[in-house]
């Protein structure tokens, strides 16, 4: 499959570069590069035209003075450029900062989720992207979510299909519902598995070998949820690749790692790398170049190691013509290395050019003109109601009690009775202002006296507090203030972190939003957040697809059975 094809005048000067009859525009001048087809470092000339590697080898053709030759330093090495292949890039931050930041790792294509921006921009999400790949130097493909609500309408879903960046569906969260017979799930799944190369991914923690082999026949080719070792060769054993995941509320790849290096069913061709759509101040810090170093700590020999993030997602997706190594006709799309040792590149090629210098951007975005296009895509919002004390009505008797960063459980209280010391009310009020859900939530943070949050799954906002005219006070400032996060805590210090861009996006660099996260995980963390992550606790409080209850427009609901429990109160204001 050729997603990436060239010109008949390009290919022309491919075919010319590659037998000598024509100068190449690089020559990389006996260069050390990792050859991932044989597994071996060797040494060679390269030769660029346009966009992409006309010969590797040992002749030496002749140049011209317009041909940029590049002899590199003693222990440099040339890898293929990596690959990203499950991407979130709405996390906070914003798809252009995401694909900025990943470059500068080395990662030159990432397999992004667009349930975001179809449940932001509707009809606009595909014009979005192709404006994004347009003014981005990373490379985007996209993935259509068939199951999740905000995925439109099966109009919707074609559109996607039939677009030339989409090149999976998923991921998909409702398998059990494919699996008791839903009949619309079917259809949706069978549309896209109809079209010609189109991959599945699956959601699937802590699923059965049972109902993973009935997946596998309904088309899901890969899963990124194995929470162990024996997950990963469940996988692998039902036909699946096994994407291991490095990410903020999940880093146990080190773990994972530990169980399979050395066992013999442990296919390193079917295994690919993924941190799942971190949060900011992690994206950067652990990178796919981090995650291919924990890969060689843990005893997997270097070659192996940077396959995962090469060559096997390009050959997964159809992709392998044209990038995931260094050979002829593939794009010139890689890492200049200090050595094999070390994965974070000094240097970046992107179709061709440079983009990245020892790790300095050579053509740095201009951040006042990429703020301004991204709110011309979403504008700010307002919460247009005013909630009141009174309309702050608890009327079940079940809460939401926190087991880690984003898995909960059900709990019993009594609504008269005061709040304990590890509860606090908690409200999810709807964009529109239709209509409020309300609760109590139990270990979330004793600290924090009111908390109000545009950053959710749903794309409503979250209220959290111990008392009810602080919450709308709180909902009041940050209405005023503009959409993001705003919390006061119990010592009288507050932070707030704008997100303008549609509630759930900064319009800054990858820098900018890491920071006002971390601080705002420290000051969380204080005030009596026992996790990692409280930025995902906010965003999963909305979520669908992991148990076991959560919060929405249908009301408060046990995932597993979908019983509702409580529904939500219409709010009359006028």
């Amino acid at each position: 499959m050729r997603v990436y094809p060239c010109s008949l005048e390009e290919y022309r000067d491919l075919i010319s570069v590659s037998v000598g009859s024509r100068p190449s525009h690089i020559w990389f001048k006996n260069a050390a590069y990792l050859n991932v087809y044989t597994g071996q470092v060797e040494r060679g000339h390269i030769y660029i035209s346009g966009k992409r590697i006309a010969y590797v080898g040992s002749k030496e053709y002749a140049v011209s003075p317009n041909t940029q030759i590049v002899e590199m330093e003693q222990g440099q090495i040339i890898v293929p450029g990596y690959i990203e292949p499950h991407a979130h890039p709405c996390q906070m931050y914003n798809p252009f900062a995401w694909g900025a930041s990943q470059l500068r790792g080395g990662t030159v294509l990432s397999m992004n989720d667009n349930l975001s921006l179809l449940m932001q921009l509707g009809e606009r999400a595909i014009p979005f992207i192709e404006e994004l790949e347009r003014i981005s130097s990373h490379m985007f493909m996209w993935w259509c979510n068939v199951d999740q609500v905000g995925a439109g309408d099966r109009g919707t879903l074609q559109a996607w299909l039939e677009h030339p960046s989409v090149i999976q569906g998923g991921e998909f969260t409702e398998w059990f519902k494919l699996l008791q017979g839903d009949e619309e799930l079917l259809e949706r799944l069978y549309m896209l598995k109809s079209r010609p190369f189109m991959r599945a991914e699956g959601h699937l923690p802590g699923v059965s070998d049972e109902k993973i082999s009935g997946l596998a026949a309904a088309g899901i080719g890969a899963d990124h949820e194995s929470l162990n070792a024996e997950d990963v060769l469940k996988r692998l054993r039902l036909g699946l690749y096994a994407t291991l995941r490095y990410s903020s509320i999940r880093p146990d790849l080190p773990d994972i790692l530990a169980g399979l290096v050395g066992n013999p069913r442990f296919n390193l061709s079917r295994v690919m790398l993924t941190s799942d759509g971190p949060s900011p101040h992690f994206t950067e810090a652990h990178n796919t170049a981090s995650m291919i170093k924990l890969c060689m700590e843990a005893g997997l020999p270097a070659a192996d190691a940077y396959r995962l993030a090469t060559l096997n997602p390009a050959t997964y997706y159809g992709l392998d013509e044209d990038l995931g190594g260094i050979a002829p006709g593939r794009l010139a799309s890689f890492n200049v290395l200090p050595s094999l040792d070390e994965p974070s590149p000094l240097h970046v090629m992107q179709n061709g050019k440079w983009c990245i210098w020892n790790r300095n951007d050579l053509h740095p975005a201009d951040e006042a003109a990429v703020a301004g296009w991204l709110r011309s895509w979403f504008p700010a919002r307002r919460i247009p109601v005013e909630l009141l004390p009174e309309q702050i009505t608890v009327q079940s008797h079940t809460g939401i009690e926190l087991i880690n960063d984003v898995i909960t459980k059900p709990y019993e209280f009594v609504p008269d009775d005061l709040l304990d010391a590890e509860e606090s009310l908690i409200t999810l009020l709807d964009s529109k202002g239709k209509w409020a859900l309300h609760t109590r939530i139990k270990g979330f943070a004793a600290g924090v006296l009111a908390l109000a949050s545009t950053y959710s799954a749903s794309g409503d906002t979250l209220l959290i507090g111990r008392n009810e005219a602080i919450i709308c006070s709180i909902l009041r400032e940050l209405n005023e203030r503009g959409d993001g996060i705003l919390v006061y805590f119990n010592n009288g210090s507050q932070l707030y972190i704008p997100l303008p861009l549609g509630g759930t996006m900064s319009d800054g660099s990858m820098g900018e939003i890491s920071s006002a996260l971390d601080r705002f995980t420290c000051m969380m963390q204080e005030h009596g957040y026992c996790y990692r992550d409280p930025a995902y606790t906010l965003l999963f409080l909305t979520a669908s697809h992991l148990p076991y209850i959560r919060m929405s427009a249908k009301g408060l609901y046990l995932v597993k059975n979908g019983q509702v429990i409580a529904s939500p109160i219409s709010l009359d204001n006028g």
